[in-house]
């Protein structure tokens, strides 16, 4: 796609910001680390790689197309979007995409980023599609901790332009997941490898033929499903500490069905009980250092052994931590009240509860 290619002039004055001497000596600077299971890659924060991986994501792929089921790392969506879709349905079924960013094969991102920047080196070491490529994605180091991903080149979970490209790559199949679905009378969402899928009649959404395929399609970027993953409900669907509830359409006179009923999100009682907990101990009044230690686990052993025994600090550190928890807190669940305010999709009772704790939150922040 010619017409979208950016000139080698916009790319050397808004992508390398003039710094031409990068067109020879470009370096990628990145760490690499686990969290937990996860294999992680970062990039230097000041770092020339840093400004073109930012200015590629944000003056070129921001601006490409991607299919409105995507709701995940979209500007302007969120996980909300992903769940309200599915209000009106009944039974669920929850698909997991195995090793997302990292299984996207690395051609698929060389054949995107071609429809953009071009790859004439006019006598420099790296041409402007060199450059990009290699911005957006990473060649594991042969000394890394997890032997599988040795040399290995991927699409970086940690890096922010990976997001971004997953969507617009993962749009066809989108597309194809979108139209079985519409064809079958069945909701589809994302959210990165997050597929959600609801509709009035379990016979085709719960059947193996349609998981087969939805792995088809997935396929086709060599990507696989993940099986233990698979989560197929009636009724309610919990995910990530969100519920999605709805009551079964039912028939009336005559074998009639009644008006299609419409569910509600909800916070799960997993996600709630903190901050029930955490209201009530400042409705009781109770100092900071009894709280952190009770609920957020802070622990005065490990502290005096990191800072000493100084227990006006120790006071201190409690208190601006539990500041901290207080408005995080806060911003999530007024995020929840404005989305309800725009909807009218969460549940009367958990909005109720919502706005009780938000309450006592706002009285306690200083």
């Amino acid at each position: 796609m010619i017409k979208n290619k950016i000139s080698d002039d916009f790319f050397k004055k808004a992508i390398l910001k003039g710094n031409e001497g990068l067109l020879n000596d470009f370096s990628p600077a990145v760490r690499e680390f686990k969290v937990g299971c996860d294999n992680v890659f970062e990039i230097s924060r000041d770092s020339e790689h840093k400004r073109i991986n930012d200015r590629i994501t944000k003056f070129v792929l921001d601006k490409s197309p991607i299919n409105s089921s995507a709701c995940g790392f979209v500007q302007g969506k969120s996980y909300y979007d992903f769940l309200r879709p599915h209000i009106q349905g009944y039974y669920f079924l929850r698909l997991d995409i195995k090793k997302f960013f990292h299984s996207i094969p690395p051609h698929e991102v060389k054949s995107l980023l071609a429809q953009h920047f071009n790859s004439e080196k006019n006598g420099k070491k790296y041409s402007a599609l060199d450059i990009a490529y290699m911005s957006v994605t990473h060649r594991v180091s042969d000394t890394y901790i997890d032997k599988d991903f040795r040399g290995k080149e991927i699409l970086p979970i940690g890096f922010s332009s990976s997001p971004v490209i997953s969507n617009i790559i993962f749009r066809r199949i989108d597309i194809l997941i979108q139209k079985l679905c519409e064809d079958k009378g069945i909701i589809y969402s994302r959210y990165a490898d997050d597929m959600l899928f609801s509709c009035d009649n379990s016979k085709y959404l719960h059947s193996e033929q349609f998981e087969k395929d939805i792995s088809i399609f997935v396929s086709i970027l060599s990507l696989k499903l993940k099986k233990i993953k698979r989560r197929a409900t009636e009724n309610t669907i919990s995910l990530n500490g969100y519920v999605v509830q709805n009551r079964k359409i039912k028939k009336g006179f005559l074998n009639v069905y009644k008006e299609k009923p419409v569910g509600n999100i909800r916070l799960s009682d997993k996600k709630l009980k903190p901050l029930k907990k955490l209201a009530a101990l400042l409705k009781k009044q109770k100092d900071p250092i009894y709280i952190m230690e009770n609920i957020f686990h802070l622990n005065h052993g490990n502290f005096i052994r990191r800072y000493g025994r100084n227990s006006d600090f120790y006071s201190k550190y409690a208190d601006d931590q539990l500041q901290n928890k207080l408005k995080g807190y806060r911003s999530y669940l007024v995020s929840l009240m404005k989305y309800d305010d725009k909807y009218g999709c969460v549940n009367f009772d958990c909005m109720k509860k919502v706005k009780e704790i938000v309450e006592v939150l706002e009285c306690n922040i200083k």
